[in-house]
């Protein structure tokens, strides 16, 4: 009777036991199940949020702790417009802040945007002007590196760019801008365009053109 017992005691020893370690594991499951909850995203202007959320691998809200964020950010930079990207999570929340690449105008013969080590061809709509006409091999390389000492809010001013070089320099380019005015500018001058604003509170409200190439000065039309 007393081996009996002994058998029934340690039976229900191990079954209370492994509905500990039943209800154990489910609680584990489950808290490691949790979604995340929060998603904020800082610095993009090309992209939505909601492809960056794409682009991360995270539209469905996955699980905070099977989430890394080294494999988010090396989701992030396969993206051509992204330059790089930071990652942090908190507490079920994950912050992911933007550096995208410049695009420094648009190809109109091919409709490629193209940044300083890449051209992409999409149908996104981009603040970047034009470029209306071919550039010879020898000179693009300093007319992109001229482009990106360009600041974006005036990128978004210019509408067309053209390729016009004359006796004096074959540097030269022709810049037409969203407002009616034009520029001309030499390569190695074109940061003098980043204070077209400026220039214009003294010019007043008249169209023409500005010549940052040779002079400095604005001609009325």
């Amino acid at each position: 009777m007393k081996k009996q017992k002994k058998k029934k005691l340690r039976i229900r020893r191990v079954f209370f036991a492994l509905l500990i370690l039943l209800v154990i594991s489910f609680v584990c499951v489950k808290f490691v199940d949790i979604p995340i909850r929060n998603i904020t995203i800082t610095g993009n202007n090309i992209l939505t949020d909601q492809e960056i959320i794409n682009q991360a691998g995270l539209q469905d809200y996955p699980s905070f702790f099977s989430t890394f964020s080294i494999i988010v950010k090396k989701n992030l930079e396969k993206n051509n417009y992204i330059e790089n990207a930071k990652v942090k999570k908190g507490f079920l929340s994950i912050k992911i802040t933007i550096d995208e690449k410049k695009v420094l105008y648009i190809d109109k013969a091919t409709n490629e945007k193209v940044t300083k080590d890449a051209k992409i061809k999409d149908d996104k709509v981009i603040c970047a002007p034009y470029l209306i006409n071919e550039i010879p091999i020898d000179k693009k390389e300093d007319f992109i590196k001229a482009m990106e000492e360009i600041d974006q809010d005036i990128l978004c001013l210019m509408s067309e760019i053209k390729y016009d070089p004359n006796e004096i320099d074959s540097d030269r380019y022709y810049v037409f801008m969203n407002d009616g005015n034009s520029v001309y500018l030499t390569v190695n001058k074109f940061e003098k365009i980043n204070k077209y604003n400026t220039i214009l509170e003294n010019i007043g409200k008249q169209n023409g053109t500005l010549y940052l190439d040779y002079g400095d000065y604005f001609e009325v039309k």
